[in-house]
């Protein structure tokens, strides 16, 4: 058993962010977790549960065993939001480290901004219950906003594949 997990962010009745650029961020990112195989085991959220805090405790069991649990998204706002996010559990410092070198390397690999690591405190902040009900250390990881012309022009899959392949070996 690998030591890391991969979840993609919602569900296939339930894709998550738009982008008129791009695919949805779930069918998106389940290109991106499928080539990532090799390093940490896939989960998707099961769409016949329930609500999403269901869900996440769910996913939560599923992934017990492991060491950290990444959920892959991606950010949709106004054209104007740019940069690329981690979202971790407000006390988890090993989350936030993770989190911090991952925003690091988005940045000096693909230029994309680093806006910064987003500590959730509260079941009121979007992704709580995700970093909140898994077992190890969970981060989302947001590397940039579909909406953004300039985010969508300098994300590469294969590139951002590649990059989390070394980020998690490294680990």
């Amino acid at each position: 058993m690998k030591k890391i997990a991969i979840v993609v962010g919602h569900h296939k009745f339930s894709k998550g962010a738009k982008s008129s650029h791009l695919p949805s961020e779930f069918d998106l990112m389940s290109e991106v977790a499928e080539n990532l195989k090799d390093v940490a085991d896939v989960f998707y959220h099961n769409p016949n549960i329930g609500g999403y805090n269901s869900r996440q405790k769910s996913m939560g069991k599923k992934t017990s065993k492991y060491k950290i649990v990444f959920e892959l998204h991606y950010n949709s706002a106004s054209p104007q939001a740019n940069g690329c996010e981690a979202l971790y559990y407000f006390s988890n410092n090993k989350g936030k480290a993770i989190a911090d070198e991952f925003c690091s390397i988005v940045n000096s690999k693909m230029g994309i901004k680093n806006r910064g690591v987003k500590a959730l405190h509260s079941e009121n902040q979007r992704g709580f219950g995700f970093v909140y009900n898994m077992k190890g250390t969970a981060i989302i990881l947001e590397p940039f906003f579909g909406t953004s012309w300039k985010d969508v022009t300098l994300f590469d899959k294969k590139m951002y594949a590649d990059l989390l392949r070394q980020f998690i070996k490294g680990l």
